[in-house]
């Protein structure tokens, strides 16, 4: 399934400033968009201390760190003694642009807070009395679960006969024309309401406010400078991008982790998330001769909390091995995105409609975005030129929309082997269970803040199909050992692969992550210092916009014709945690 996500919410929005508009009704299994959302908040990275990350993230069997407030709570229980934790980092993301007439590079560097937190003991010791209760620790942890910093630029000049205007032609269907001249007289609240008072996009059927179907909802629209073939006339020599993500998703647990015997540890937790992200987007088209330039710059951002329940345990058959389980549930999230554009154009050229359209759409040959088959000759097409010069801006106001999100389960297991006072190995398996993720319960605010704010009702019916249809369950691995040089100090490595949930034939590239890890480590009876270092490498794409409307090939297999870009990122993160016993 092909789905343009060019803009969230293009569908259903009503303006009742001077009009009384009625405009399409969204179908029940088209995809909003936020399916997207749902799998960037679903996909974390190896979490917690310089120790835990140095082992690859693997831990569920293992206890002892304060980490296990989110790896497995029961790891608590092993934990003998008070102490305070504090953990700070470097992160460098570089991502590299590649295809056919494609290059550019990009890097971004920032410092952040991976973990800070406290464990409270309450461990009573094995001699005297006949209880086997050994008691437990509670600890208060914030943690750093996935982080958006990057920055990805290229440039593009592999002469793809697409262009954005063939995607605001796109997003444009459906809509009246007595509602696209509102969008043109007062703020943008939609995509193609920006092209639209530019002049970038025109009514096949031009009406004046008098004629009975200048609110018909099914209205067709063409994008000036195209040929026959729906491309534009002069093709973009050169188009480029700039994306910048900043923030980051967060967790606040607590957690309680019990021991009975030295044999059985048990523990549970609950967790408050956070996210904070942001993406700004610059894209430029450029051309020989008459539409110059053409530019759109997009500014997304996400914020919002979530609460979910983990429940784990720990088995210590004997002193050399360690078994261990834990459940996840979904995280359950109340979300607020924003959004808001600009456009803008440098143009010089005239237009005619009737003289185009009678070059073009008399014998149906002209290429329109048109689902429903409709003849989209105007024989009545003003006979009129009109000069476009200059350059000329619009902006799409920002609208907010708050909806519920649920992301995946979790279950993980764990073993690990104890070489005396050497060392250890430790390995998880962690399954995710992606078809637990869910959008429901959106509504779509604009002009907020002002004396006439609208709210529309989201139906998530599509996005929840592609999340169902285009996504599967995935399996994580997290291997780690740790070799002790002496009574002081500890070297680690690690290594994690995080599969990519999305279906083989749904994907461009497998975005499977891998992490290499290692690290240094020092302990004294109540002080220690680990310091990790993590690198990490994935693949990804890039499309300044998408076109729900491309090739089929003599077997019936749709060929994407709008401009798609490889991207390779890295990511090199120093860790360095501190803890305090007391």
């Amino acid at each position: 399934m092909n789905t343009k996500d060019l803009i969230k919410p293009i569908l259903l929005i009503a303006l009742p400033l001077i009009f009384s508009l009625s405009v399409s009704a969204q179908s029940e299994f088209y995809p909003v968009g936020y399916y997207r959302d749902a799998v960037r908040f679903s996909q974390q990275n190896p979490m917690g201390s310089a120790r835990i990350r140095a082992l690859g993230g693997a831990g569920v069997s293992l206890g002892g760190d304060i980490s296990h407030a989110m790896l497995n709570p029961a790891g608590l229980g092993f934990m003998r003694k008070s102490e305070y934790h504090v953990s700070a980092g470097l992160g460098l993301t570089n991502s590299s642009a590649s295809g056919t007439g494609v290059n550019g590079d990009a890097g971004q560097t920032r410092f952040f807070l991976p973990e800070l937190g406290a464990v409270f003991s309450s461990s009573k010791s094995s001699s005297g009395g006949g209880s086997k209760w050994r008691g437990g620790a509670f600890a208060i942890s914030f943690n750093r679960i996935a982080d958006f910093n990057s920055n990805v630029s290229y440039v593009d000049r592999s002469n793809n006969p697409t262009s954005l205007l063939n995607a605001f032609e796109e997003a444009s269907y459906g809509f009246s024309q007595g509602f696209m001249e509102e969008e043109k007289q007062f703020s943008p609240t939609t995509f193609a309401g920006m092209a639209y008072a530019l002049d970038l996009i025109k009514p096949v059927f031009d009406r004046s406010p008098n004629d009975p179907n200048y609110y018909d909802e099914n209205y067709y629209y063409y994008n000036i400078d195209r040929d026959a073939d729906g491309f534009t006339t002069s093709r973009v020599s050169q188009r480029s991008q700039l994306v910048e993500t900043r923030g980051g998703q967060y967790e606040t647990s607590f957690a309680y982790g019990g021991n009975f015997d030295d044999k059985l540890y048990f523990g549970a937790k609950v967790g408050v998330q956070n996210i904070n992200y942001t993406k700004t987007s610059n894209y430029v088209e450029l051309r020989e001769a008459e539409l110059t330039s053409l530019g759109l710059t997009e500014r997304f951002k996400t914020t919002g909390w979530g609460i979910n329940l983990q429940a784990g345990v720990i088995w210590r058959p004997i002193d050399a091995i360690r078994v261990g389980a834990t459940y996840t549930s979904p995280t359950w999230y109340a979300l607020n995105d924003y959004y808001s554009a600009s456009l803008t154009r440098n143009a010089d050229y005239t237009w005619n409609d009737s003289t185009y359209q009678a070059n073009h759409f008399r014998d149906g040959q002209s290429y329109i975005y048109n689902p429903g088959g409709v003849d989209l000759y105007n024989p009545n097409a003003a006979n009129d030129s009109q000069k476009y010069s200059g350059v000329r801006s619009s902006h799409h106001d920002e609208i907010r929309t708050r909806y519920n999100m649920n992301t995946p389960w979790k279950a993980s297991g764990g073993i690990s082997g104890f070489f005396g006072k050497k060392g250890f190995i430790t390995l998880d398996v962690e399954y995710i269970g992606y078809s637990a993720m869910k959008i429901s319960k959106g509504t779509t605010y604009y002009f907020e803040y002002t004396m006439n704010p609208i709210e529309e009702e989201l139906n998530f019916a599509g996005d929840n199909y592609i999340l169902g249809e285009e996504y599967r369950n995935t399996v994580n691995i997290r291997v780690g050992g740790e070799y002790r040089l002496n009574k002081r100090f500890m070297l680690r490595a690690g290594y994690a692969y995080y599969q990519d949930p999305t279906k083989e034939e749904y994907r461009f590239v497998d975005q499977s992550r891998s992490f290499y890890s290692g690290g240094l480590g020092y302990r004294n009876n109540n002080f220690y210092v680990d310091l990790s270092v993590v690198y990490s490498q994935w693949k990804g794409t890039d499309s300044p916009y998408q076109l729900e409307d491309n090739f089929v090939d003599n077997e019936g297999n749709t060929v994407l014709i709008y401009p798609i870009t490889d991207i390779n990122y890295s990511r090199t993160e120093f860790q360095l945690s501190v803890g305090k016993r007391f």
